[in-house]
């Protein structure tokens, strides 16, 4: 599946669906926490976690292809 974020539409679609996304890694790491795996658990944490602020970005129309990219652009725009 392709998501643009050339207009509003498609910036909140591509939101959506990494939040989405977020919702299932989230379920996935408290899954893998009542398991006992927590390696597993703290990985599906982080994704959720970053999946999250991918679609938070999304919607400010920029996308970045490296986790540190993500990040640091995510604290600049959001102190």
């Amino acid at each position: 599946m392709q998501h643009e974020l050339n207009d509003v539409g498609g910036a909140e679609e591509l939101a959506g669906y990494r939040l989405n996304a977020a919702k299932e890694d989230l379920a996935a790491a408290k899954n893998g926490l009542e398991q006992g795996f927590y390696r597993t658990a703290n990985n599906r944490a982080y994704y959720a976690i970053f999946r999250a602020i991918s679609a938070c970005l999304a919607l400010e129309f920029k996308a970045y292809k490296q986790h540190s990219q993500v990040i640091g652009n995510f604290n600049k725009d959001f102190p």
